[in-house]
Parts: structure tokens; sequence; C-alpha cells
């Protein structure tokens, strides 16, 4: 029984992470982009894309 809740914690830890990926890129975009406001959205999207653009290669 523990090795599922141990596996469901590791599955967790990954997905904070890429979370956190994305975060720092659109806020990266958000600063590159003259830090305009009212495009969080298109920004979050586009570093989504770049992320898994990057682990498909």
């Amino acid at each position: 029984m523990s090795n599922g809740s141990n596996k469901t914690a590791e599955q967790s830890l990954p997905q904070n992470e890429r979370e956190e990926q994305v975060r720092l890129a659109a806020y990266q975009l958000w600063e590159a982009k003259g830090k305009q406001h009212g495009a969080d959205k298109e920004d979050w999207a586009e570093a989504e894309d770049s992320l898994n653009e990057k682990v498909e290669d």
C-alpha cells in the first residue's frame, strides 16, 4: 500500500516542477514583451508550448 502513496507523491513533484518552469517562462515572456498587462493567459500558453517542445526533442 505504501508503494501506491509513494508513487503518487513522486508523480506530483514533477508536476510542481513543471508548473514552476512554466511560471518562470511566462514571467520571462511578460518581461521580454515590455511587461504589458492583460496577456497573462497568452504568455502562460506560449510558455507551456515552449516547454512541451523542449520535452519532445
